[in-house]
């Protein structure tokens, strides 16, 4: 799919083209270059002996390895979310869609999202609303509608507070948002999944969450996608100065991936039931190792996919097979016949993740 033929209609296919043609990476890393495996050259296993399989909410998944959220509400998005679906039905990984808030001013764009579900039938899929939908509500009689649009798994709320501040038409009100989380929790039946969308979560707002019953986070950090530099281009093409000035500030504001799956886990500790996702910046087998070993239950990735869905299905699959086996292969170099295993591996943490830990006091 070529991408510069596609007419741009809207500000959801205006995110895709710019996603996967501008420069919009963090300038800062995730600082999984600061933990380094200990290589076991005698593992006494062989590569079909590594198990990468796991369960999410309740469903048996074949890796944990997630298709991050991303989009819908146009057709260009239904597209690219159908060939996503597919090749998660077919290797049997979760898939979160990107914000359906759109569906509730515009109904006739519900299939761009409920093509997921048809699509994929069997699979955890994660619906998506954003916390300033969650902030500005009254009554969540509309959630309803949301879930049943994709017969969702879980409902994500994502805390994207940056990007709707630099955005040029976004929202600047938040307040109130623990209280409206926590009775949103009591109106709906199916978990609620935190996500930030690139600046990372700290321990004490994870803590904030499990006190609230909210036990899945999807960390974000930095790393990846800046969602801030998305909207600094969209504010340079629109000659908003200000906004463009703000854009260029802000770019890496927040916390480093690592840093973030470090801090939920020194909460998740204390708190069985919570599972964390880890996701910002993670490009291949080896983060995804990397972030399970330092607390994260689960993976997540959002551009990567994106960038080979714009180039065809077997791409698509392609890349989740290579992601796969990435991971099998660092399992096998450290000596891990399963998650449970990897997860107990020694590893070295140098640097300013090593400093970060130190000065927010959290054990490594």
């Amino acid at each position: 799919m070529d991408i510069s033929k596609i007419p741009i209609k809207n500000r959801k296919d205006e995110h895709i083209y710019l996603v996967s043609t501008e420069d919009v990476e963090s300038h800062e890393t995730t600082w999984f270059e600061h933990i380094r495996f200990v290589h076991k050259p005698i593992p006494e296993l062989s590569l079909d002996d590594i198990d990468l399989a796991c369960e999410f909410l309740g469903k048996q998944i074949s890796a944990p390895v997630f298709i991050g959220a991303m989009t819908g509400g146009t057709e260009l998005t239904k597209k690219l979310n159908v060939s996503l679906a597919k090749a998660a039905q077919k290797y049997q990984i979760p898939m979160m869609v990107g914000s359906q808030r759109v569906i509730l001013r515009h109904p006739e764009t519900k299939d761009t999202f409920s093509a997921v579900r048809e699509s994929a039938p069997d699979i955890p899929i994660i619906g998506n609303l954003g916390i300033a939908q969650i902030a500005s509500s009254e009554s969540f009689d509309y959630v309803n509608e949301i879930v049943e649009n994709i017969n969702a798994d879980a409902l994500a709320i994502h805390l994207n507070v940056i990007q709707e501040l630099i955005q040029p038409e976004g929202d600047k009100t938040f307040s109130g948002v623990l209280e409206k989380l926590k009775l949103l929790k009591e109106q709906i039946d199916i978990p609620i999944v935190i996500k930030e969308t690139g600046c990372g979560i700290s321990k004490e707002i994870a803590s904030q969450l499990g006190e609230i019953g909210i036990n899945i986070i999807d960390v974000s950090g930095i790393g990846g996608t800046s969602w801030v530099a998305v909207e600094y281009y969209r504010a340079k093409k629109e000659n908003m100065k200000l906004k463009q000035e703000l854009g260029k500030l802000f770019w890496d504001w927040g916390i480093p991936t690592a840093a973030s799956i470090f801090e939920v886990s020194s909460v998740a500790k204390n708190n069985p039931r919570m599972e964390i996702i880890g996701s910002g910046g993670i490009r291949d087998g080896i983060d995804v190792a990397k972030a399970l070993r330092i607390g994260a239950h689960f993976t997540a990735l959002a551009r990567p996919f994106l960038m080979v869905a714009l180039q065809g299905q077997s791409e698509i699959e392609q890349f989740i097979e290579k992601t796969f086996k990435e991971l099998e292969i660092t399992m096998l170099l450290t000596g891990c016949k399963n998650i449970d295993d990897l997860k107990r591996v020694p590893i070295i943490i140098t640097s300013k993740l090593k400093e970060w830990l130190i000065q927010r006091k959290i054990a490594f």
